[in-house]
């Protein structure tokens, strides 16, 4: 005996998903395609015999969620949506509806990529790092995301003021930071901040004349202030002198060190320990050292409020360039350390990360060692790296109950720990000379931050690695172009719209609908054909509309919104400029898609110009297919249309004149091109390599990957070496021979490297979102592609020479043989290329994420794998390593991405 209802609001949409709410099966969940959450209801009725049948079915509608590819129930009314198409959610389910007549609230977002379809590498902010602008999402759930590596810095004021040497907040008379005081080479000035106000104020104790090296509030609340004269103890509620310390002899403080209870000052090489008490500065210590001294820390390591103490002093010294760690109060030494080489150190700071105590002392040619402190006081695991080029200042700061450090200079730098190691975190800012913590009322958990003109008080984004930032549209975006002349970017995007009884109904506002402005293709040209009117359609019948957005580049606002006609779905977009013409122009590729044809037939290449917030179409070029690809080509346009390559000038007269063509394709899918050569993907037919003569001015084959690959993306890495990604999820590489001896080898592409990448590659495209870093990098690769997939993820694809990566290979098959992977599967196996035509095991690639997963490892697994493991040293001599060494190059590769 079968039930069956028919709701309307089932019939909007496919439910694609679902979950069994009550063990006993008498409640469902149910998602559709349009994100709708339904409860399903089996009203059963128990009979006489014990046995139940179902009486009736009842469907509610209890909200929107992200579109379901997956659901489990879980407990108390929580429940998890999986969604390939968008973030998956935890949404909790509600007895009562809210004031928007829902019964689901989301609880928690789970970021999620994909699928990519499309992305550009942008230097927005123009600091030589790049950022990734992907095409993310399908349907309602179609996003950009702007995703960047490192830490951006919101701004909420700034003050012009040049020249700073130091800065500290200050308590005066209250419980938050109020006070602001900056140093200048003669001078010190103090800001106070009520509210959002910030005035010029001072202090009468304070000497304003000279140059302040520490201001703070000590243990008995006082404030305290260092300069080059004297260490003076203020108090707050009267701003009078209290106390004041001058060093014997008119010698002149040169640097100090000072926590709220302790102060520690050098002049020259000797050193005076000062005790900070209540109303009174008491010398407690001096001692004479060999050399001068460069820098100070008193920073107590524990992180509570209540430690104000340290029994540990840091410094760093001229001349045999070293840090020393001293004993108080006796200012016995405890360690030392030679750092070796010429430049002397400008910064020290003791810091507690994750339970581990560090040493950092950052040099005046920014680079930074670290070390662990250990629980006697010496000095372990010395290590070296690279932030900057300028001397760099290293200031404390807390997000949370977390301690972190900054660095400041010309490439500033946040530095937290991660799983026990040290990870440095580039901040968005071009440069910054100090900075301090500041809570005030106003500006609460903020960083006041100096550059050479500016002081500016921001708050601090999340402390990761990649920072994720997403603008919904609505709608699934296709391709994406960036425009950089008029800041904006040009989006294709599809939205789907109803057949009603008034005709075409967008199905929800999205991007495409709500941009500030629109205009659309008219249907009356040449190309649509006859009897393929809208009135044809049944009514609820769904059809994809295309549009190109065009979207400010700063705050992502859809300035305009262009829909094409109907049944016309634009598969390209470039930004480009022609010949001689000085615009920049929006090219727009489209196919005419008629369900009756086996592939479309006619097409329109269309070009669009934006200025002064209008879109005008300045041409259009009628063509026989689809223009999968176009691209810029030597100021010439470039576009593949079904199974040709046809290559069009830009006339005086603002039109395309056909130049020549290439047919010796099946579907001419993807194209890159480089100087005046031409990489074409093929639907089937793997890559082929066009150059153009410019002589003849017409393309000829120059080699061709003879294997069957169904092709996804492609890309060139150098004129003789290209990467292709198949439909599989495998990645290889083709190489030419361009010196060989006949025309038939010459002519044929070798497939020189393959791996399993197990998931969908839809676009490469060169570039990096790290600072192209200088400085010691121990790796020497060539070139970055970074790749979006259909999963999500975006990967990266770098060039090695021979010794390097034959070092790699040997520490991957070791690392295999140590990690098993979940499943026991074998890695070999499973980075094996594998497609309905070979399996071929992997070659020619190393598998970056194993490698950098020897960073997880213990001590004894780490010595495990590198026990045997040699490398070529500069003198082509093959030496043992190191677990330090191979630590050192492994986390200088998780520094390249």
């Amino acid at each position: 005996m079968y039930h069956a209802i028919a709701p309307a609001n089932l019939q909007e949409s496919s439910v694609v998903a679902f979950a069994r709410v009550d063990p006993n099966g008498s409640r469902y969940l149910l998602g559709d395609m349009a994100g709708h959450l339904f409860m399903l209801l089996l009203e059963k009725e128990d009979k006489m015999d014990g046995t139940s049948q179902v009486k009736d079915l009842k469907l509610e509608l209890l909200g929107e969620t992200t579109i379901a590819e997956t659901m489990t129930y879980l407990d108390n009314g929580y429940v998890y949506i999986g969604s390939r198409l968008g973030d998956s959610q935890l949404v909790r389910l509600n007895a009562e509806a809210d004031s928007a007549g829902s019964y689901v609230t989301v609880v928690d977002t789970f970021t999620n990529l994909g699928p990519i379809l499309d992305m550009v590498v942008v230097d927005l902010e123009r600091q030589g790092q790049g950022q990734l602008v992907t095409c993310s999402g399908g349907f309602k759930e179609g996003s950009l995301r702007i995703i960047r590596n490192g830490i951006g810095i919101h701004e909420l004021a700034s003050i012009d003021l040049p020249g700073i040497k130091g800065m500290w907040p200050l308590k005066v008379g209250q419980e938050k930071d109020n006070t602001l005081v900056l140093s200048f080479v003669e001078q010190t000035r103090v800001l106070t901040l009520t509210g959002e106000e910030v005035e010029e104020t001072e202090i009468a104790g304070f000497v304003a004349d000279q140059q302040t090296f520490y201001t703070g509030n000590t243990e008995h609340g006082q404030i305290v202030q260092v300069t080059p004269g004297s260490v003076r103890l203020v108090c707050p509620s009267s701003k009078e002198l209290v106390d004041s310390w001058t060093p014997p002899g008119g010698k002149l403080i040169s640097v100090c060190g000072c926590n709220s209870s302790q102060l520690l000052a050098a002049s020259g090489s000797i050193l005076f320990y000062l005790e900070i008490q209540n109303g009174k500065l008491v010398l407690a210590g001096d001692t004479t050292l060999e050399h001068e001294v460069a820098c100070i820390d008193l920073t107590p390591l524990e992180d509570g409020d209540t430690t104000i103490r340290t029994s540990v002093a840091s410094l760093g010294l001229w001349t045999d360039i070293s840090v020393r760690l001293v004993k108080l109060p006796s200012l016995e030494e405890i360690t030392r350390e030679y750092l070796g080489g010429e430049i002397i150190p400008r910064s020290i700071l003791m810091a507690k990360f994750e339970g581990t105590n560090y040493l950092l002392c950052a040099l005046g040619d920014g680079s930074l060692f670290y070390f662990i402190v250990t629980s006697s006081g010496t000095l372990t695991d010395k290590k070296k790296v690279t932030l900057g080029t300028q001397p760099t200042v290293l200031r404390k700061f807390r997000t949370g109950s977390v301690s972190n450090v900054f660095a400041c200079s010309d490439r500033p730098t946040v530095i937290y720990s991660s799983n026990q190691k040290l990870v440095f975190s580039n901040v968005n800012l071009k440069e910054v000379k100090h900075m301090c913590p500041l809570n005030s009322e106003a500006y609460k958990d903020s960083l006041a931050l100096a550059t050479d003109t500016t002081v500016t008080i921001g708050t601090i984004d999340e402390i990761q690695k990649l920072h994720i930032r997403s603008v919904p549209l609505g709608e699934s975006p296709r391709r994406i172009a960036y425009q950089e002349e008029t800041s904006t970017f040009g989006v294709i995007s599809c939205r789907i719209d109803i057949h009603s009884k008034n005709g075409l109904q967008p199905s929800r506002p999205s991007a495409s609908t709500q941009a500030l402005s629109s205009t659309t293709s008219s249907s009356l040209g040449s190309l649509v054909r006859s009897g393929q009117a809208a009135g044809q359609a049944e009514c609820g019948q769904e059809q994809e509309v295309h549009s190109l957005l065009i979207i400010d580049q700063h705050t992502f606002e859809v300035f305009h919104s262009h829909q094409l006609m109907q049944q016309e779905y634009a598969t390209s977009i470039l930004s480009c400029k022609l010949g001689d013409d000085p615009t920049p122009y929006y090219v727009v590729g489209t196919g005419f898609i008629h369900p009756e044809e086996s592939e479309p037939k006619t097409g329109r290449i269309i070009i669009f110009s934006w200025a002064d917030g209008k879109l005008t179409q300045v041409a259009e070029k009628e063509i026989k297919g689809a223009a999968y690809t176009s691209l810029s080509f030597n100021g010439k346009l470039l576009a593949s249309i079904n199974s040709t390559v046809r290559l069009w000038e830009w006339t005086q007269e603002k039109e395309l004149r056909l130049e020549c063509s290439h047919f010796n394709n099946i579907i001419a899918l993807h194209m890159k091109t480089s100087g005046d050569f031409i990489l074409v993907g093929d639907l089937v037919r793997s890559m082929t390599l066009l150059q153009y003569k410019t002589m003849e001015g017409s393309f000829e084959e120059i080699a061709r990957d003879y294997c069957p690959n169904w092709m996804s993306a492609v890309e060139i890495l150098d004129d003789d070496t290209f990467l292709g990604a198949e439909n599989s999820s495998n990645l290889f590489v083709c190489q030419r021979d361009s010196g060989a001896n006949t025309d038939e080898e010459r002519q044929q592409m070798t497939e020189v490297g393959q791996i399993h990448i197990g998931d969908f590659v839809n676009v490469f495209r060169h570039g990096s979102l790290v600072m192209q870093n200088l400085g010691d990098s121990t790796i020497p690769h060539t070139g970055c592609v970074l790749f979006g997939t259909v999963g999500g993820s975006i990967g990266l694809v770098t060039q090695l020479p021979q010794d390097f990566f034959e070092f790699l290979n040997d520490l991957q098959a070791k690392l295999t043989k140590v990690i098993k992977s979940v499943g026991r599967i074998e890695h070999i196996n499973w980075r094996s290329f594998s497609s309905d035509k070979k399996d071929e095991a992997c070659e020619g690639f190393i598998d970056g994420d194993i490698i950098e997963s020897f960073l997880d490892l213990d001590r004894a697994s780490m010595s495990e794998v590198v026990t045997g493991l040699q490398r070529m040293d500069n003198s082509g001599m093959k030496v043992a390593v190191s677990v330090e060494d191979v630590v050192k190059v492994v986390e200088d590769l998780t520094r390249i991405h």
